[in-house]
């Protein structure tokens, strides 16, 4: 074998190659197989541990490959030939090692890792593949067999790869051309496993090695099915033991069956034992393979019987790869009892080229498959009935089309080949019998309706989907002839809107993805005569493949659907606008479900042949479709399609939708209840227009009946309702003041029905601008908000005061949001006090008390920390109280003038808050922050001259904040991603850290004490902790800088000055650690990071030191008296950290105490629970207590 050396490794045969990591995987190829030729290593029980390493890096780099194995191809010779050429080598020793009794012991687990590289590329690239490397020569079958045999005397779990690759290697040697007897030299130094001696032949006991594995699970199985079927399948072992093996393999099946079949009859279906399954499976593999590799079914005619009763037994209906072999061996056998002329003549007779298929405008009444000669007339199908078809073909059809209703696809899936390649060598008049049979399937327990429609409610997916497999696969044949074309089409229509619901799930997306599969193989057929057929019902294939493609709910029927549609389009060009279509409904574009709903939907019902059966599709099957998601896109895409063709919506469709809003099927009625609101919203004055229409819109509300909105699903049936009603309103409907109040009773019962009533309270507020609310309706949500209902009405109710706009539910919502009674009220609160300003009149805002009441209440929003089992569950008012406050001061950019004039305070304590919130650990808080504070910065306009002192204080502070900020935007919009454009986000922690942390800066301190809090209690978490750390360090360096060339200015803040906040921020809550952790580890780091260097050591860092020392030493002699039971750990511990400080450090002055301190801390014996103890603990808090207080 000629291998391509080293240098070639870069390219192979001129081609680039794609096995990237080829150079570093032939080193290490190189590196295993030199050590594994050194003979001398070969006794070892197990390779050397950097060769099995090597090796299992080798082996991850293959089995990289599992997606694209092609990828290796260019370098498969070189590596299973140099692998292979050392396993040779190996088998040799070994086999020498047997014959000659030589003293050498070589290890049958020396080689595993080798052999576990081979099986990897095996299972990559595929053994038939890597077979064609191995050597295969005379002189190589008996080592390998004797090999195997050594290999097989104690069946180690862990070798079954060995196993496997000498099996395989067996395979391809019983193909030598040459009689096995002549090559058989008696090797008689075997030792004996089970009851296969040693002195028999070569092909006996290459037989009974093969049968020893097939009860194996895994790929020892395979292996030995493949070798077994070639063996059996030599000239000169076909005639000697084809025979004896099937009675063999019959017989072990019907014994492993046995326990089963000798049941009575009601318990025949009982499940078989694993180890029964394992011997039928593999002695099933066996015979399938043997059967494929058969030329003449002669030498099994008297074994025909034995079989025809095996594929009889019902003991293996519990077992799906059982059942699957069983559909492969009867396939099998019956291709080799049936001859291949008249798949030869259909081969013959074929169309020589597309173009001229294409260009054939005869009408024939046989099949012309693709190249030919000529045309395939009449005359020689009939030659064909001269041909004896076996009645057993017959029985073995039979059981294939009752395979097509199994349970399992993959058995499914093989019955309907097998159907494929059984008809197609089958005479015309037969075929035809099975096309109907088959078609015959699609028909069993369905219902014509009067307008034609098929009901499939009572016919099983599983059916379906073996039907539609079948069809497709005769369909590739050009099995599928014009009369049966024009039978079979509609009902393959039907499968593509195949759905039967199940409870809360439904079936049928397999069935439909079948159905696409069939209408691919329908372009494909090679018979030029379907083209009529196909011309006479291209428009039905067509619009019903586009509504598939852009509206079922599973994205890989959609891509199907429009891959079928593609074909046809490339094909046969029968389908109206085809290439412009198939642009927009390619597979990228119906890949994402909304996009297919919404936009590819919309474009493709511009074109008229589209745009009804689009509607009709949508209105008939999706509105109505069990998953909630799929109905909302639907009533999404109808308000888009609607539009483009208002008399057919109304005329049509409409009558059929409004009649099905009292239907007792909760995902009927909430269908039609929506689609009635987005149809009356999209072509409202076409509706309005007719009286008729309009009284039948209108009445949608009193023809549901009461118990739908009271009992199981209210809440559902409430959301559409309360949808339908937004539509009407938003459309400016003209109602009357029954219909007004039948609404809001509507919507105060899906309020308090439902859960989710963000898009609720939106429909709300449209029917409040439209129709307004009655003194007793607002009354009646303020007294919802009172009353003791339950918590999530009460939230409910609170969002929808967003839409009133009165002074008392301003007043109302502040109080909520400062004293709301759960998390879930005050963010309600917080987000409808925005929703409420935005509402108002411009006029109104200027009340400036009004305005002070609002951003006082969001203020104290912003200091929402509330935690419970779910997490910072306060952020989500923080979150709110920003994104409103952000609405707010959007809205008037004088707010911030008014604030500041009425109530200084306030606008000074919310400029920090801001500030504070743009250092937030969440990434979508510290948005809406950011937004807050570039609104501030660049929206509001304050006069710095003004005579009210807050409000020049509050403008000269935004003013120092615009300088400082390093990211000034030339221009500012609310509809801007950041003051910077693309080029920053507040989402990004690090670039948000570094643009606020200059901030720090200004003079104001209650300002820079809020930023540097913020930053301290992010920077004490991670991850994002180093990036706040890292951003006051930096700014620490630019203030050191500063102060050493401008120490003239006096307004300056130092390093000493951030020093000494850090005191301050230790002295805030010396109780608790909620402060004082966060500090020190910011502290901490950073004076690791060098940022404090430049402090006075005399004055802010000595302090910091002073304090944290006092600290140190109250935690510590508190814990010398430590209230848990069995403390005497730790009060050890606090005496010998508490020793450490004061008398090794001496970071606290005891004066002349110090030596006795001391001395009690150090001699006393702290485990001890005795009445010395505790006098020794009362003397050292006298004495501490003298020199620190206590906290």
């Amino acid at each position: 074998m000629n291998n391509p050396t080293a240098d070639d490794a870069e390219d192979v045969g001129n081609m680039p190659t794609f096995f990237k990591e080829h150079v570093e995987f032939f080193d290490s190829l190189r590196w295993i197989l030199d050590s594994a030729k050194q003979s001398e290593s070969w006794s070892l029980s197990i390779a050397p541990e950097e060769e099995s390493d090597r090796v299992g890096k080798l082996i991850k780099i293959i089995n990289s490959y599992q997606e694209q194995p092609m990828c290796l191809d260019p370098h498969l010779e070189r590596i299973v030939g140099q692998i292979i050429k050392v396993v040779q080598q190996y088998v040799y020793a070994f086999y020498d090692n047997i014959v000659d009794l030589k003293s050498l012991s070589i290890s049958v687990t020396r080689f595993d890792g080798i052999f576990d590289l081979l099986y990897m590329l095996c299972k990559v690239r595929g053994y038939k593949v890597i077979l064609r490397f191995f050597p295969h020569g005379v002189a190589d079958v008996e080592p390998v067999f004797a090999t195997l045999w050594q290999f097989s005397t104690k069946l180690r779990v862990s070798a079954w790869q060995s196993r496997y690759i000498l099996l395989i290697w067996l395979s391809l040697l019983a193909m030598i051309p040459f009689d096995i007897e002549s090559i058989d030299s008696g090797i008689a130094d075997l030792p004996a496993i089970n009851s296969i001696s040693s002195n028999q032949s070569l092909m006996v006991r290459w037989i009974e090695l093969g049968k020893l594995f097939l009860a194996k699970p895994g790929c020892e199985m395979e292996g030995a099915a493949v070798m077994l079927s070639r063996l059996l399948s030599r000239k000169d072992s076909a005639a000697s033991f084809q025979s004896l093996f099937i009675e063999w393999a019959v017989q072990q099946i019907n014994d492993a069956a046995n326990p089963v079949t000798s049941h009575p009859k009601d318990e025949s279906k009982a499940a078989l034992p694993i180890e029964s399954v394992l011997q039928i499976n593999g002695t099933l593999r066996v015979l399938c393979h043997l059967f494929s590799a058969m030329t003449s079914p002669a030498l099994i005619e008297k074994q025909m019987p034995l079989l025809l009763d095996l594929f009889n037994l019902d003991a293996f209906d519990h077992h799906s790869i059982t059942r699957k072999l069983i559909s492969k061996a009867v396939q099998r056998l019956a291709l080799l009892m049936l001859p291949v002329t008249i798949l030869e003549k259909r081969r013959v007779h074929a169309r020589p080229s597309l173009r001229t298929n294409l260009n054939d405008n005869g009408i024939d009444t046989v099949p012309t498959p693709i190249c030919s000669k000529g045309p395939y007339t009449a005359a020689d199908e009939d030659d064909s009935f001269d041909i004896d078809i076996p009645e057993e073909v017959e029985f073995f059809v039979s059981i294939l089309l009752q395979k097509l209703r199994d349970k399992d696809t993959i058995v499914r899936w093989s019955a309907a080949k097998g159907i494929g390649r059984i008809t197609e060598r089958l005479p015309l008049a037969f075929a035809q019998e099975i096309v109907s049979a088959v078609g015959d399937i699609l028909k069993e327990e369905t219902l014509r309706t009067d307008d034609g429609h098929i009901d499939v409610s009572m016919t099983t997916e599983y059916s379906w989907h073996g039907s539609l497999l079948c069809l497709a696969e005769l369909s590739r044949r050009g099995m599928l002839y014009p009369q049966a074309l024009r039978e079979i089409i509609p009902w393959v229509v039907r499968g593509l809107t195949y759905e039967i619901q199940r409870g809360d799930y439904s079936v049928g997306s397999n069935v439909r993805d079948a159905a696409c599969y069939v209408m691919w193989s329908l372009a494909r057929i090679p018979n030029p005569s379907s083209r009529q057929v196909f011309a006479e019902m291209s428009t039905q294939m067509a619009t019903t493949l586009v509504s598939v493609a852009v509206f079922d709910r599973e994205s890989s029927v959609r891509r199907a659907a429009s891959a079928a549609f593609q074909e046809h389009v490339g094909r046969q060009s029968d389908f109206p606008h085809g290439i412009a279509v198939l642009q927009l409904v390619d597979f990228f574009s119906v890949g994402i479900m909304r996009n297919a709903f919404i936009k590819a939907s919309r474009n493709v019902a511009e074109f008229d042949v589209y745009r009804h059966p689009l509607l009709y599709h949508l209105c008939t099957v999706t509105i109505y479709h069990w998953d909630l998601k799929t109905r909302d896109l639907a009533i999404m895409a109808l308000r888009e399609l609607a539009p483009l063709s208002p008399k057919y919506v109304l005329t049509s469709l409409l009558p059929e939708i409004v009649s099905n809003v009292s239907s007792p099927f909760l995902a009927i009625r909430h269908g039609a209840i929506a689609a009635t609101g987005a149809i009356a919203e999209s072509i409202a004055a076409e509706i309005t227009a007719d009286a008729n229409a309009t009284k039948m819109v209108l009445a949608v509300a009193d023809n549901v009946p009461k118990r739908y909105i009271e009992d199981f699903g209210a809440g559902l049936t409430l959301a559409a309702f309360a949808f339908y009603m937004g539509c009407l309103s938003r459309a400016k409907w003209n109602i009357g003041d029954n219909v007004q109040n039948k609404f809001f009773d509507l919507f105060e019962m899906a309020l308090v029905a439902c859960k989710h009533v963000d898009s609720i309270v939106d429909d709300f507020t449209a029917f409040v601008d439209s129709y307004g609310l009655k003194p007793e309706q607002h009354l009646c949500i303020e007294n919802n908000i009172k009353v003791a209902k339950s918590g999530t009405s009460r939230e409910s109710f609170v969002l929808a005061m967003g839409a009133l706009a009165e002074q008392r539910d301003i007043d109302i919502l502040c109080s909520i949001v400062t004293e709301g009674a759960t998390v879930e009220m005050r963010r309600n609160a917080a987000v409808a006090l925005g929703q409420l300003c935005r509402r108002i009149q411009d006029s109104k805002i200027h009340d400036a008390a009004w305005a002070v009441a609002v951003v006082a209440a969001l203020s104290q929003g912003l200091n929402d920390h509330s935690i419970d089992n779910r997490g910072d569950v306060g952020s989500w008012v923080r979150k709110q109280s920003l994104q409103s406050l952000a609405i707010i001061f959007d809205h008037d950019n004088q707010l911030a003038q008014r604030i500041s004039t009425e109530d200084g305070a306030l606008a000074m304590r919310l400029v920090g808050q801001v500030l504070c919130a743009t250092t937030e650990k969440i990434d979508k808080l510290r948005a809406a922050a950011g937004r807050m504070f570039e609104i501030l910065l660049y929206k509001q306009q304050i006069d710095l001259d003004g005579s009210a002192p807050g409000s020049v204080d509050v403008g000269k502070c935004l003013s120092q904040l615009r300088q400082l900020d390093p990211m000034q935007p030339e221009h500012f919009s609310m509809h801007e991603s950041s003051a910077n454009g693309d080029d920053f986000t507040w989402t990004d922690a690090e670039a948000a850290f570094r643009r606020v942390v200059p901030a720090l800066s200004v003079s104001y301190e209650q300002t820079r004490r809020s930023l540097l809090e913020g930053l301290v209690f992010t920077g004490s978490a991670e991850p994002l902790g180093k990036f706040a750390v890292s951003a006051v360090a930096a700014y620490a360096e630019t203030l050191s800088e500063t102060v050493a060339s401008e120490a003239e200015s006096a307004a300056q803040w130092d390093v000493n000055g951030l020093v000494a906040e850090l005191t301050r921020l230790l002295h805030t809550d010396k109780r608790t650690s909620k402060i004082i952790n966060p500090t020190l580890i910011v502290a901490d780091q950073l004076i690791e990071q060098g940022a404090l260097l430049a402090a006075d050591t005399n004055s802010s860092i000595a302090l910091m030191s002073d304090e944290l020392a006092q600290m140190a030493t109250s935690s510590l002699l508190a814990y010398m008296a430590h209230p848990i039971l069995r403390s005497q750990r730790i009060r050890q511990a606090a005496a010998d950290h508490l020793f450490e400080v004061l008398c090794i450090h001496g970071a606290v002055d005891m004066d002349d105490d110090g030596a006795e301190i001391g001395s009690l801390l150090s001699e006393t014996e702290w485990m001890q629970d005795t009445a010395d103890v505790k006098e020794a603990r009362s003397q050292l808090t006298k004495m501490i207590r003298r020199h620190v207080p206590p906290a």
